[in-house]
């Protein structure tokens, strides 16, 4: 999907967040935000918003000399997550469908997004997802395409989200114990997106393999990703596609893409409703399959 005007003012709300996370001088942050402003005119509006949004944090990284403002937010997450996981494992096995169920956390936990927005409540959302419908379910297209793969391709989003990515890991091992499941991760820190190492910290690699998309975008464009991530995304029986910034970049590619997320932006719910025809509110939980009609 395309950038829209939206995203220009979003685009500073993010720069002030990333500024104070990155420095306690308030000059230092007033100067990064100028410069944010003056850089906004030469984005591409016809370019997805993670792909517009790169030049933005390298501005601030360069301005700051912080390379990973969120990373203690992405740790928070992670442990927030942790403690959380153990009474959502419970619940998922005790499900009519387990495996339902841990997809279902797992979109809700994609609330954890300090890029879209900077005020949520995960924990209450996670235990309040069971009672809130999706509100586009694809899930049984999904779960009879699982069946018939060999190989799933798993695009994670955010640090804290993936650990209960790692519960639907698990679900996907014990109902295909021969499905090849490939994770990714960023290559290098953007936003609170996860990396190899909050992979680690959720026991993902002793499970299925991890790799990296070869990028430091919010999402997953795939012309800029490694030659291995394309090359896994050619072969892949089906592709999960987890959160808004790998919906934004992937939205119309073609492929057996299934998009879980928690919708938190107007854009990407207006998208979601030309591609649909159901138009989600903001906090609404969804699982699409794919209805891109570009290749590569």
């Amino acid at each position: 999907m395309k950038s829209s005007l939206h995203c220009l003012p979003c685009f500073l709300q993010q720069t002030i967040t990333a500024a104070r996370l990155s420095t306690p001088d308030p000059l230092l942050q007033k100067k990064i935000l100028d410069a944010v402003a003056l850089l906004l005119p030469s984005l591409d509006l016809n370019r997805t918003p993670p792909e517009n949004s790169m030049p933005v944090y390298e501005a601030i990284a360069e301005l700051s000399g912080c390379a990973d403002p969120f990373l203690g937010l992405k740790e928070e997450s992670n442990r927030l997550a942790r403690q959380l996981m153990a009474d959502i494992a419970n619940k998922i096995s005790a499900s009519a469908d387990p495996l339902a169920t841990a997809l279902l956390f797992s979109i809700a936990g994609n609330i954890i997004d300090y890029g879209s927005q900077q005020n949520f409540d995960a924990e209450h959302t996670l235990r309040q997802c069971l009672a809130r419908p999706l509100a586009i379910n694809d899930y049984q297209s999904l779960r009879r395409d699982l069946a018939n793969s060999g190989l799933l391709l798993y695009l994670a989003d955010n640090a804290g989200e993936i650990i209960f990515d790692s519960l639907v890991v698990q679900e996907l091992q014990r109902l295909w114990p021969t499905l090849e499941i490939v994770f990714v991760v960023k290559e290098r820190p953007i936003i609170n997106d996860a990396l190899p190492a909050d992979a680690r910290a959720c026991g993902i690699p002793a499970r299925c393999t991890v790799i990296t998309n070869g990028t430091a975008c919010p999402g997953t464009p795939l012309a800029d990703c490694s030659a291995e991530l394309q090359g896994l995304f050619a072969a892949a029986d089906v592709i999960i596609s987890k959160g808004q910034g790998n919906y934004e970049t992937l939205s119309e590619t073609g492929g057996p893409l299934y998009f879980l997320l928690t919708v938190k932006c107007p854009v990407v719910g207006r998208h979601i409703a030309e591609q649909s025809g159901v138009t989600p509110a903001k906090g609404d939980l969804v699982l699409m399959q794919g209805r891109g009609t570009r290749t590569g």
